[in-house]
Order: structure tokens, then C-alpha cells, then sequence
């Protein structure tokens, strides 16, 4: 970059040279712009890979592959009991007090709490996995 030229370089993507090009600093950003994009693909996957998690996409429905691909982070949990670090051994273990314990029993239920109003379990998954069945079934349902 030369000095005076007032354009950043930007990554884009997991990275690699083709994801790098000057950032547009006059560049309004519109919420279309946030928005997940549509499968347009006729298959799409719905785990790390292989056979078994490649779906059929139904462009009438493109619900259906968001419903199969939407993830939840999860949840943290603090720590209420003895608990490892490392590789192990007896130098790796520690123990919260009491208290500790206690307190952490209690932000561990906000956290829960806070999770199923969201729709996350304390796992952190969207719901259970009979949940997740079901509410996919329904989507099937609705065409």
C-alpha cells in the first residue's frame, strides 16, 4: 500500500489469496447484506461429510436445508465439581470451595435458563434431538 492511500486491505473467507482485495471504506451496508443466503445447489451437506449427510434440496422449501444446517453454539458451563486440566495426572485436577462450587451451580442455571428461552438446551444444541426430529418432520409436513 502506498502512503496517503487511505484503502485497507481486507480478508474475506477462511483465507487464501483470493479472498484479499482493498476494503470499500464509502461501502453502505444494507441488513440484505447479513442475510443467510438460499441453497441453490442441488444437494447440500449437513455434517463434516460423507454419504450419509447429503440431502436432496427442494427449492420450493429452502427452509428445509436451513433447518438441517442451523446450528447453536455451546452453552459454558462453570465448573461445581473436581474437574481436569491438561493431560492428566494428579497435578491436573482441581476443585472449586463450597462456595465456588455453589456459585457456579447458580450462573450454570441462569445459563440453562437463559438457553431454553432461546431454544438451546444446556448441551447446546438447537433442542434434543427428538425435538430437532420432530420440528423437521413438521417442516416436511407444510408443503
Amino acid at each position: 500500500m502506498v502512503a496517503g492511500d487511505s484503502a485497507r486491505i481486507a480478508s474475506y473467507g477462511r483465507g487464501g489469496a483470493g479472498n484479499i482485495g482493498k476494503d470499500d471504506p464509502n461501502r453502505q451496508y444494507t441488513p440484505e447484506d447479513f442475510a443467510t443466503p438460499t441453497l441453490k445447489s442441488d444437494h447440500y451437506t449437513t455434517g463434516r461429510g460423507g454419504t450419509g449427510n447429503m440431502a436432496k434440496n427442494d427449492p420450493n422449501h429452502p427452509e428445509l436445508a436451513r433447518a438441517a444446517q442451523d446450528i447453536n453454539p455451546p452453552v459454558h458451563r462453570d465448573f461445581e465439581g473436581p474437574h481436569h486440566f491438561g493431560r492428566g495426572g494428579a497435578a491436573n485436577v482441581a476443585a472449586p470451595t463450597e462456595e465456588e462450587a455453589q456459585l457456579n451451580h447458580e450462573k450454570n442455571k441462569r445459563k440453562s435458563d437463559e438457553a431454553k428461552r432461546r431454544g438451546s438446551n444446556a448441551a447446546g444444541d438447537a433442542k434434543g434431538l427428538v425435538d430437532k426430529g420432530k420440528d423437521f418432520l413438521a417442516k416436511l409436513g407444510k408443503k
